[in-house]
């Protein structure tokens, strides 16, 4: 049982699941070859449960020019989660407040399996090139400095006391930038996070990410080792939100 279920309060904001492919041509100006075809491809694939269709006002822009771009939606309705963008050498799984992690790994599945099915493989093999698992979460500052909700993350900072002894700069962090990566053994790759000042609606909050990444050799080239890796990723992201939040902010997501 995911443990991130019986969160009422949990913070995320956004979950992604992401795939990029290896794209023809030289940078600048690389090219995937069957994208417009693969738009309605993929659209006929998805439509069962990703009926709704939106083309992004990057749409209007040639593919060449910015690839890796999400440049269509295909959503179950309209504003409505979970949804999957398309884009030149790129797609995604997006979900939002109502993510739950059995159904998004099952909606992920099914993406994977679509897209494998309708990219012309014959022609030129599809050789994916980056996966990627990232969660976004947001929680309200309130009272709370953003260095000190950062400790409430299991996340130290400490700045000498010599850097602040002439008293000219108040030893009160206003805003907070952060970004660390560490190697990851299983599943190959980087485990890399981020912590930000941001908004919350309407109030200042930490906004913090936590992705891991697989790009190069060790990037899964089929549907079942793609959802493979998926499994392992969410359990390294599980399990270290999980880490961060035990105390104060795990009573507070309950």
């Amino acid at each position: 049982m995911d443990n991130i279920r019986e969160l009422k309060n949990k913070p995320l904001v956004e979950a992604l699941f992401e795939i990029r492919w290896a794209l023809s041509g030289p940078p600048g100006i690389a090219i995937d070859p069957f994208y417009q075809l693969l738009i309605g491809q993929l659209y006929g694939a998805l439509r069962d449960k990703f009926p709704h269709h939106v083309a992004l006002p990057s749409a209007e822009v040639p593919p060449q020019m910015i690839p890796f771009t999400p440049q269509h939606q295909f959503r179950t309705a309209p504003d409505r989660w979970p949804l999957v963008q398309l884009g030149p050498g790129l797609i995604t799984v997006n979900d939002t407040e109502g993510y739950l992690w059995d159904d998004f790994f099952a909606s992920c599945g099914f993406v994977v399996q679509s897209l494998f099915k309708v990219y012309p493989q014959d022609e030129s093999p599809l050789r994916i090139a980056e996966v990627s698992l990232r969660y976004i979460d947001a929680d309200l500052l309130g009272d709370t400095s953003p260095l000190d909700f950062l400790k409430k993350l299991k996340i130290g900072i400490d700045l000498s006391p010599s850097l602040f002894d002439n008293g000219i700069i108040t030893p009160k962090a206003l805003g907070v930038g952060l970004s660390l990566a560490f190697p990851l053994n299983e599943p190959k790759g980087v485990l890399q996070l981020s912590a930000n000042q941001g908004r919350k609606g309407e109030e200042d909050a930490i906004v913090w990410e936590t992705q891991v990444l697989t790009r190069g050799e060790d990037t899964p080239q089929n549907p079942e080792s793609i959802e493979d890796w998926l499994g392992k990723a969410h359990r390294v992201t599980h399990e270290w939100f999980l880490k961060q939040v035990e105390g104060e902010l795990l009573e507070k997501y309950l």
